[in-house]
């Protein structure tokens, strides 16, 4: 059954990326691109508000130290895929009857283990920006009041490969740290063609990124009373500073004008980064959780000809109800259903703007009885939101995103049974 199980999630992770098409947005074109909110956990059905739960049979990752309440003896595996499909609309769009996209990826891949009856070890892949832009505008000439018609295309993104750690203090609180490196590659081009010129023009840029990445965490459990018990989470991320090799090619026609590679210690930025979260759970069934995150963009200073980086800050708030069952004497989970919502100011300010994200999520997922596949669980969330406004002559991004998540559970050791003669 093992066999058969993985060889299922093998191929699951295989043919899903090569099936993706692409969800383009203009905004990725700043900074390292779109920063990923969702951790494509059981939190993503709550409006990713996940910082102060936890679960001995599922992962949460959005906090350290979540993983150190695992059970013990067992290895836990998690690998998540994510449909999305995104409407675009404001005055540059050009063609409404081709202002869609849709995307299908492979998201994550992570696993979980407890050691140690107070620590816990996981590690993992995991998106943490996407770029994906393709436009037309005008570019000045400079010194003169001339323009050219230019296009832009960017592709790209980084990933997070990361180890945590989680321990146990007490039976009331746990820490983890996340050690993890931030990897990926961007490629960017700028073509421009125009009467000011006898050929085409075009500027390729590609950026490879590689550096430490850490998140601190801290969770604290306790029973109010008979019916009640609350939670509370934090994590924190330092401030990075990231390091980039850099290549440039400039190109007319099929004449080389400029060919330069270079390192860069200091290319990109990530701001100091903190989460809060709070979570209630009424007789084991009913649970309420609510997070805030919070960015300091504004003091790297960014800015550009039109844009400029703001704090940003973001509300989740989200339910469950799960529905407990018995088998042989042992519980488990028969279902559980979700909803929640979210509000984020981005870090963007645009056209003097700052960029507004919200909107609705609905989850639902089961474990499956032991007498069919033992271990296995799958849950799922749909997530329809907007990003963006059509004032300013800027594009308003409508979407819809549907994940998957597997999960499987093993004994991963047991301690061999005493004999007696």
């Amino acid at each position: 059954m093992r066999i058969l199980l993985f060889c299922v999630v093998g191929l699951f992770c295989t043919v899903l990326p090569g099936h993706a098409q692409n969800n383009t947005s203009p905004y990725s074109i700043i900074g390292i691109g779109d920063l990923e909110k969702s951790s494509f956990d059981r939190s993503s059905g709550m409006g990713h508000a996940g910082i102060a739960l936890s679960s001995s049979r599922f992962l949460y990752q959005a906090n350290p130290a979540s993983y150190s309440v695992l059970e013990d003896h067992y290895f836990n595996f998690e690998v998540a895929t994510r449909f999305k499909a995104v409407t675009y609309s404001g005055t540059p769009i050009t063609d409404i009857t081709n202002n869609t996209s849709t995307d299908i990826q492979f998201k994550k891949l992570a696993f979980a283990v407890k050691l140690k009856p107070r620590w816990a070890l996981s590690f993992g892949l995991m998106p943490f920006s996407t770029v994906n832009y393709a436009f037309n505008g005008l570019k000045s000439i400079q010194g003169s009041n001339l323009y050219e018609n230019a296009n832009y295309l960017g592709i790209g993104g980084t990933n997070l490969f990361y180890v945590t750690n989680s321990f146990i203090i007490n039976k009331h609180l746990s820490v983890g740290l996340q050690s993890a490196y931030l990897f990926g590659n961007m490629d960017e081009t700028e073509t421009l063609s125009g009467q000011l010129t006898d050929s085409t023009v075009s500027t390729e840029r590609n950026i490879y990124i590689g550096n430490p990445y850490f998140k601190l965490g801290v969770q604290y459990r306790t029973k109010l009373n008979s019916k009640w018990d609350i939670a509370f989470g934090a994590t924190a991320s330092p401030k990075t500073k990231l390091r980039a090799n850099y290549s440039l090619l400039a190109k007319s026609g099929n004449s080389i004008l400029l060919s330069t590679d270079s390192y860069k210690s200091n290319y990109f930025t990530l701001p100091d980064t903190y989460t809060a979260g709070v979570a209630a759970t009424l007789k084991d069934a009913y649970t309420f959780a609510v997070d805030y995150n919070y960015q300091g963009w504004k003091q790297l200073n960014y800015s550009g000809i039109s844009y400029t980086l703001e704090n940003s800050q973001r509300l989740s708030v989200g339910s469950e109800y799960s529905k407990k069952g018995s088998y042989l004497n042992s519980s488990y989970e028969k279902y559980f259903l979700q909803a929640g919502f979210f509000y984020e100011n981005s870090y963007i300010r645009m056209s003097g703007i700052q960029l507004q994200d919200y909107g609705l999520t609905f989850g639902a997922g089961t474990e499956l009885s032991r007498m069919l596949l033992s271990g296995l669980g799958i849950h799922a969330a749909v997530e329809i939101g907007q990003r963006g406004t059509t004032n300013n002559g800027l594009i308003k991004e409508g979407y819809t995103q549907f994940n998957v998540t597997l999960s499987y559970r093993d004994l991963w050791i047991s301690k061999k049974m005493k004999r007696y003669d």
